[in-house]
């Protein structure tokens, strides 16, 4: 588990492939993360769906990712 005081939540979802996406999104503006998924039932697989999985990045880029995302999102708006 990420808890390090320079790591900062930025995303938590179920959905796994959602938190490559952003991590993928992320590394290409540069931005290190990392990623972090927690089964809460072991042995238990509903599609992937029964996950927690949590993208963070470093305090010092929080910004910098939430700007990366809204960027993003403003450009699938456009299409």
């Amino acid at each position: 588990m990420v808890k390090s005081e320079s790591w900062k939540l930025l995303l938590a979802t179920s959905d796994e492939s959602e938190a490559y996406l952003v991590k993928s999104r992320l590394e290409g503006e540069g931005i290190p993360c990392k990623i972090e998924a927690s089964q809460p039932y072991p042995g238990v697989d509903h599609g992937g769906r029964s996950k927690k999985v949590s993208v963070y990045v470093a305090l010092k880029d929080f910004e910098a990712s939430l700007q990366a995302l809204e960027e993003e999102d403003s450009e699938e708006d456009l299409r």
